[in-house]
């Protein structure tokens, strides 16, 4: 049984993230990769939410992977057929925020604070990852994640690697859509990915 109050808190803070319309066209840029101590050079075209990427040397499924999180997460998709379409509790209240358990097949868990999304949590066969929403970026009337963490666990609970990302968007013909995603994974080593988009077209 869901409980009203707890699903329209998660409601609302779902709610405040930008998404791109159904309609999306895509969009066609320059496309800059540094990854393992090199930059490539290339293009990338998205038509609708699926990005393809020219870059040389065997790095391109690398790009993609990184556009595809980033314009996957800002899929319209309406509450009620998403996470509001399980049943929801209330965990505890404290200084993380609110924490929702979600009777979803991930058995999620996510922290709202200040009407904000914070903490999520997400299980899955190999283990599972809790993404620290920590800075946002306000545009308009809606907030852009800024800067978190992603920390990843084994099945067992120990802790496999942290990713720091940071992402930047801009405005092109009334879309607020991704220039920059930096990410540094402190793992076994420490690396760092940097994609950039340059002369942002989008299609007609």
């Amino acid at each position: 049984m869901v409980e009203a109050p707890v699903w329209a808190l998660l409601k609302r803070a779902r709610e405040q993230v930008y998404t791109l319309p159904e309609s999306f066209p895509g969009f066609t840029a320059h496309l800059a990769l540094y990854v393992k101590g090199l930059w490539y050079f290339g293009r990338v075209r998205v038509e609708g939410f699926r990005p393809e990427v020219d870059l040389p040397e065997g790095v391109g499924p690398l790009a993609e992977k990184e556009l595809a999180s980033l314009l996957g997460h800002r899929r319209p998709v309406p509450f009620e057929a998403g996470e509001g379409r399980y049943p929801m509790r209330l965990v505890e209240e404290g200084p993380m925020g609110t924490a929702i358990a979600l009777e979803d097949p991930f058995r999620s868990r996510i922290w709202v604070r200040q009407g904000r999304l914070h903490v999520i949590e997400r299980h899955l066969a190999e283990g599972s990852f809790r993404i620290h929403l920590e800075a946002w970026k306000q545009v308009g009337e809606k907030l852009l994640p800024h800067r978190f963490l992603l920390v990843h666990r084994d099945a067992r609970g120990r802790l496999l690697k942290v990713e720091r990302f940071r992402d930047e968007y801009a405005a092109f013909g009334g879309l607020w859509l991704p220039v920059e995603r930096e990410v540094v994974v402190e793992g076994e080593g420490l690396e760092a990915l940097v994609l950039r988009l340059e002369n942002v077209e989008v299609a007609a």
